[in-house]
């Protein structure tokens, strides 16, 4: 068992081999901003400290990553006692003071659980980014050697502790290479390498497109697209020409547009529009790094898919605003429904009340035989007619709410196995809806036979 270099190197690694992969950080005016840098709650908030210096910026950042993507999770997690949650750390350094920085230069530590973290490193990381964030206002003379030494103890300690490295070079231009993910244990990594390939994965590239994103969501603020679906891009497979992977992330930019484009939706539109801006964005990037060597890359009339892009967004927004109008209506309508459930309960109750309160005499009950056979059925059924009341405004407001299946996880994962396995979505739910019908009129089988005997004895009493 070894661990890791605690200081990696600053010098670039654009002509390191053992930095395989490639990708870029979205940035719409071509110029990260490293002060930002850690500071995110995608799609957990993170813990950072970020403090320049005029060596260079210094920043040490972790975060709690939920990578299970079963469906179900909360409930498969619960009943199969596992969890699908990675500890991701960050410490990096830039190449120069924060006007002339360039890069940021670092590692990228993984720890496969939360035990892991927390008995291992938690502690002293956080002790480490306090001492370097109290330095952010310091007039001591010893304020960048304190900072500098926090730093160290952070990268010593993950070092020493995290399952995985992961050593990168991010670039102002938003361009980042990653190294090969490099295990402290050899054990873990033969059985994890053996196990992936058996089941057909590359994990080597699965680990490094996980740090990819980790650092995409540290440094990048999320926009034109949902934050827990940003797939367009992942990362690239160097070349020695150090264009072919450009060409691959336009496609795949460009490929997002379009698919955008054809969703009938307003916010898919506008979305469009904002990766069209990223696409111009890192192509101008491109045309910078690679100068005359921007020969063969695809071209698009970005100024006509733009118009066409506007041109469907005013059109839907027409169609948006009339579809608001409905939905207004049908809000309106179910709030009329709601008040007038909870005003028949409320009657209901009322008229149970005003029948039982003054309660017939049997002397007078000859003069008022109806109203005495009312009274003394509701005397005797007050608590059926109440809780069956309760059931029908309970009924009433389910029925009515109707974003509960694209607002919560259960919602989103039932949408989600419908949509992969159709068929069997469809027969699983029909079953589920049986056997919850059947097992409720078992399971609350008194009730039912209460509702049902009070029901007929009612209209009974209603014939004579």
């Amino acid at each position: 068992m070894a661990d890791f270099p605690t200081n990696p190197s600053t010098e670039s690694s654009a002509e390191k081999a053992n930095y395989p992969y490639v990708g870029w950080i979205p940035t719409v005016n071509g110029r990260l901003s490293f002060r930002h840098i850690g500071d995110t709650r995608h799609p957990s908030e993170s813990i950072c400290a970020n403090l320049d210096l005029t060596g260079g910026r210094i920043i040490v950042a972790y975060q709690r990553r939920p990578l299970s993507d079963i469906l179900f999770p909360r409930l498969i997690h619960r009943v199969r006692n596992i969890s699908g949650d990675f500890w991701f750390a960050l410490t990096a350094r830039s190449n120069a003071s924060p006007l002339l920085a360039d890069r940021v230069c670092g590692t990228i530590w993984i720890y496969k659980t939360k035990e892991d973290w927390r008995q291992k490193a938690d502690s002293h990381v956080r002790t480490s980014i306090r001492e370097i964030s109290a330095q952010r206002f310091s007039y001591s003379v010893d304020r960048e050697a304190l900072a500098n030494l926090a730093y160290d103890r952070a990268c010593s300690t993950m070092a020493a502790t995290a399952d995985i490295a992961i050593e990168f070079e991010l670039h102002r231009d938003g361009e980042a290479v990653l190294a090969t993910p490099s295990f402290r244990e050899a054990a873990l990594e033969e059985a994890s390498v053996k196990f992936a390939k058996d089941a057909g994965h590359d994990l080597q590239k699965w680990v490094a497109d996980q740090g990819y994103f980790f650092l995409r969501d540290m440094a990048h603020m999320h926009q034109h697209h949902e934050p827990y679906s940003d797939t367009i891009l992942i990362l690239q497979d160097r070349d020695a020409a150090d264009t072919q992977w450009r060409k691959n992330i336009i496609y795949s930019l460009h490929y997002a547009i379009i698919r955008f484009k054809r969703d009938a939706d307003i916010r898919a539109t506008w979305r469009a529009m904002g990766i069209l801006a990223y696409c111009s964005s890192f192509a101008l990037c491109c045309q910078r790094r690679l100068g005359t060597r921007f020969v063969g890359f695809p071209e698009f009339n970005e100024i006509a898919l733009g118009n066409s892009l506007q041109a469907k967004a005013n059109e839907i927004l027409v169609a948006e605003q009339s579809f608001a109008n409905e939905q207004s209506r049908r809000f309106a309508h179910a709030s009329t429904v709601r008040t007038i459930a909870i005003a028949v309960t409320a009657i209901v109750i009322a008229v149970l009340a005003i029948l039982i309160q003054p309660r017939i005499s049997d002397t007078e009950k000859g003069a008022f035989p109806k109203l005495f056979a009312a009274s003394t059925f509701a005397a005797d059924n007050f608590l059926s007619f109440v809780g069956l009341s309760f059931i029908v405004l309970a009924v009433t407001w389910v029925t009515t709410h109707g974003d509960w299946v694209t607002k919560t996880p259960s919602g989103r994962s039932i949408l989600e196995a419908s949509y992969v396995r159709r068929w069997p979505s469809a027969v699983g739910l029909i079953l589920s809806a049986t056997i919850i019908g059947i097992s409720g009129c078992v399971l609350f089988w008194p009730v039912v036979r209460d509702i049902v005997e009070t029901a007929t004895e009612f209209l009974a009493l209603l014939s004579h």
